[in-house]
């Protein structure tokens, strides 16, 4: 029994007691474990916020997808002229009426004993039909009674400007011998002070004729 014991014992003393772990070695293991805990941290929060971005980077796009197109600026298409200009005319004069100012691309269409026409050159509509012109012709006989309107001045003589259930600006003057009346439909784009303007220039002849009715 005693060889076995002290076998033991030897055995015992060569393998040693394991040495109790330094306090610098201690401190160097925990400060790798915080590195690497930090270090997984970081990883997992850079992870998130690439994630983040993709996200929002497709949420951006959904929506940018989703909205239509900013609408062009809307540019305002021009107008059409709100008249036209008086210009001397130098053409054929017509029985009955003498003119010296027509609105410009207008021409003599012709005149009756009655009344004269100014057209657009390219109406033929023909003289007894008023619309879209500028007639001159002497009042009706069968008319009685002061003209209606608005006072204004043709020259030296007195008129009376007033607007038709057309729409028409008709104007009616004095001109010391005659009565005389001047209609220019609302589609010309006339001012009053042009219609007064025409009128100014017009002189009547002995062939013009009032009309009856």
């Amino acid at each position: 029994m005693t060889d076995a014991h002290d076998l033991m014992d030897r055995l015992h003393r060569l393998g040693g007691a394991e040495p109790a772990a330094s306090d610098e070695a201690v401190r160097r293991d925990l400060a790798r474990g915080r590195g690497a805990s930090r270090r997984r941290a970081l990883r997992v929060g850079t992870a998130g916020l690439t994630l983040a971005a993709v996200a929002g980077v497709g949420v951006a796009i959904a929506v940018n997808a989703e909205r239509s197109p900013a609408p062009a600026p809307a540019i305002a298409a021009p107008g059409p002229d709100a008249g036209v200009e008086l210009v001397a005319y130098t053409g054929a004069q017509q029985p009955g009426f003498v003119v010296a100012k027509v609105p410009a691309g207008f021409v003599l269409e012709g005149a009756t004993p009655y009344n004269l026409n100014v057209a657009r050159a390219d109406d033929h509509s023909g003289l007894d039909v008023f619309e879209d012109k500028l007639v001159v012709m002497l009042e009706s006989s069968s008319v009685t009674g002061e003209p209606q309107g608005t006072p204004v001045a043709v020259g030296a003589h007195d008129g009376w400007l007033r607007t038709s259930e057309d729409g028409a600006q008709i104007l009616t003057y004095d001109d010391a011998e005659h009565r005389v009346v001047v209609q220019a439909w609302e589609t010309l784009g006339l001012s009053d002070q042009q219609v007064v303007e025409f009128a100014e220039g017009v002189t009547v002849t002995a062939e013009a004729q009032a009309g009856v009715g």
